[in-house]
């Protein structure tokens, strides 16, 4: 049986994302592209600002100690 790439059955389907325009970063009001779920409560950052804590050590080291889930949609600034 032949495959059909183009049939729409085989296409992937769109991606649904969870933030949008509505969320902000904490730190500089830009839209948010990550969410941090963590202990107590939710953190939202922009692509720079979340960048700029994981690449520090003591930044990188607090997130891993706060953070429960992350909800990373960053791969939309490529669109």
């Amino acid at each position: 049986m032949k495959m059909i790439k183009d049939h729409p059955s085989m296409q992937e389907k769109p991606k649904e994302w969870i933030l949008n325009a509505n969320d902000r970063c904490d730190r500089c009001a830009a839209q948010a592209f990550v969410k941090v779920e963590g202990v107590s409560g939710s953190l939202l950052f922009c692509g720079h600002h979340y960048n700029k804590i994981m690449d520090n050590a003591v930044g990188y080291d607090k997130m891993m100690k706060f953070m429960y889930n992350i909800i990373d949609e960053r791969e939309r600034l490529a669109e």
